[in-house]
């Protein structure tokens, strides 16, 4: 081989390198399979399976520790994954049922919801046996921590509000009542708006977070979980028993369209690196991609059983850096 040949084979290997390292990478927890799919989002296609803890969940991501957190509902535990192996290193038990997970963003607490005991855990990610815990509600289950990491968001299902919580003294603030068995909570990008969704009321619940004040929308039937986009212009709802997402125009305050996905749509997220979206399909044991310029599914990617990702569960890779 000659030198100009090296030359050409070392910067092709730069760029391939380049290419991977600002990868996404979706996390996919199959609850009837006790697994998580890996995708890669630049190819769309599952590169992993890894076996976890019983009827996985919740899931949240930290590119800075390398680390996936993944809450086992039946196996009353937490599994960690290494990412740069996607092995899991850890599993850690629960007195309890995790459902929703949430990180502070410095990736130092990890918030657990446990459903059964009404309580929420906050877990220091550098020693997993230092935990604090608070009763917030009945059932809770989604989490959102603001831009900041001051304020703590819990969704209680069961008692029809949203609990806000100072991190710093871990004591409910305030609560604010929203629809009827609010589960699946998401932030806006600059933690102006939070959005709950309302199962049973069949709606979403949009919350000015600097003066508390609300206003609701009707999506679809028994919506789960939303998404921001980037520039928090939009915001998708899964809508679980018509198999569809509800596209919610955030400045205009309405439902601007309805895409239809896969059976039972549950967990959803943005990816702003390739300007897609992801969906857990529960009843087609499948991940609909969804380009949102044209609001039609552009890939299905089959999965394991019962494909749910409760939580943030997209790990951008340029954020390791």
């Amino acid at each position: 081989m000659n030198i100009q040949s090296i030359f050409v084979a070392a910067i092709t290997n730069i760029l391939i390198c380049a290419s991977c390292y600002a990868n996404g990478y979706a996390y996919i927890t199959n609850q009837g399979s006790n697994d998580v799919s890996v995708i890669n989002t630049e190819t769309n296609t599952v590169i992993k399976t890894i076996a976890v803890g019983k009827a996985p969940v919740g899931v949240a991501v930290s590119a800075k520790l390398n680390r996936v957190y993944i809450s086992n509902v039946e196996g009353n535990s937490i599994s960690v994954i290494d990412t740069s192996s996607n092995q899991v290193i850890q599993e850690l038990s629960i007195q309890g049922s995790p459902v929703g997970l949430a990180l502070s963003p410095d990736s130092r607490v990890l918030y657990v919801a446990d459903w059964y005991d009404d309580r929420v855990l906050a877990i220091n990610t550098q020693d997993l046996k230092q935990q604090r815990e608070i009763l917030v509600g009945k059932a809770p289950a989604g989490m959102a921590v603001s831009l900041d990491g001051k304020v703590l968001y819990v969704a209680n299902r069961d008692s029809d509000d949203v609990a806000i919580i100072d991190t710093a003294t871990l004591q409910i603030t305030s609560r604010i009542p929203v629809g009827k068995h609010p589960f699946g909570l998401t932030l806006s990008n600059n933690s102006k708006s939070l959005y709950a969704v309302n199962v049973i009321s069949n709606s979403v619940s949009v919350i000015n977070t600097e003066n508390l004040t609300s206003y609701s929308l009707k999506v679809g039937d028994h919506p789960y979980c939303v998404a921001v986009s980037p520039d928090d212009q939009r915001a998708y709802v899964t809508n679980t028993q018509d198999d569809s997402v509800s596209v919610i125009d955030a400045v205009g305050k309405r439902v601007s369209a309805l895409i239809k996905v896969g059976e039972t749509p549950e967990g959803i997220s943005y990816v702003s690196l390739n300007n897609k979206i992801y969906v857990a399909n529960w009843g087609s044991n499948s991940v609909a991609v969804i380009d949102p310029m044209t609001n039609k599914v552009s890939a299905t990617l089959a999965t394991g059983k019962q494909s749910r990702s409760f939580g943030q569960f997209i790990l951008n890779r340029s954020e390791q850096k």
